[in-house]
């Protein structure tokens, strides 16, 4: 493996997109910020700031790494170079889940953080708020895979759609399970049977969609 050309790949897409993380992070951390204030009103507008955040953060990163190297035939020079589709496919990937993972993971720790530390957030909401946080993670992978794979930028969205309303769609139904309803207004943190088979999902369909990734991109004789 040509583990020297895949370090500055991966450094390529950080460089380029280090500024633009910091300052989605620091929206997430003011986002945060209005969460801590309390009530209900700064709970929904913060939070929701937050989801907003996270899958900005992601769809800048797989427009701006994956989509847009297609389109400025930037995809056809890096193929140029001494590199396999392999290690092309595991640049890409590492460079994205280390980019997204580490806004990701301040500002997981960072919403932790706010509701143990504030008497006014119930800690029954830590629970949902990681599946919810995991949730996003996994639909970014989604479209992640997608935008690698089909280099497209109207499959990109489609997956971006797809994976937006799936999480929508869990959060209502996790949402108004009772015991887990009953929870988010508690203080007790209990992880319930449905919200860790949720977990468990959501890292087989990581797994499963990286793999699925490095299988499509190993069948394609096409790069330019």
């Amino acid at each position: 493996m040509n583990t020297a050309m895949v370090q500055r790949l991966v450094y390529k897409d950080w460089y380029f997109n280090r500024w633009p993380i910091v300052l989605y992070v620091a929206l997430g951390l003011l986002s945060l910020g209005l969460v801590s204030q309390g009530g209900e009103l700064a709970f929904f507008a913060g939070s929701v700031a937050l989801i907003t955040v996270l899958i900005s953060i992601g769809i800048h990163l797989t427009m701006v790494t994956v989509i847009h190297e297609r389109r400025d035939h930037t995809l056809a020079f890096v193929m140029s170079l001494p590199i396999s589709a392999r290690e092309y496919t595991l640049a890409k990937l590492l460079a994205n889940l280390l980019i997204f993972g580490l806004a990701w993971g301040t500002l997981a720790v960072g919403a932790v953080a706010v509701i143990a530390g504030r008497a006014s957030l119930p800690d029954g909401l830590i629970p949902f708020t990681l599946t919810v946080l995991g949730e996003l993670f996994a639909g970014y992978c989604l479209v992640l895979s997608v935008a690698v794979v089909s280099e497209s930028l109207g499959f990109t969205i489609a997956a971006i759609v797809v994976g937006n309303l799936l999480v929508q769609a869990l959060m209502y139904w996790e949402s108004h399970l009772p015991t887990v309803a009953a929870d988010l207004q508690g203080d007790a943190l209990h992880w319930r049977p449905q919200l860790l088979a949720v977990l468990g999902a959501e890292a087989a369909a990581v797994v499963l969609l990286l793999g699925l990734t490095f299988y499509f991109q190993s069948r394609k004789t096409d790069y330019l």
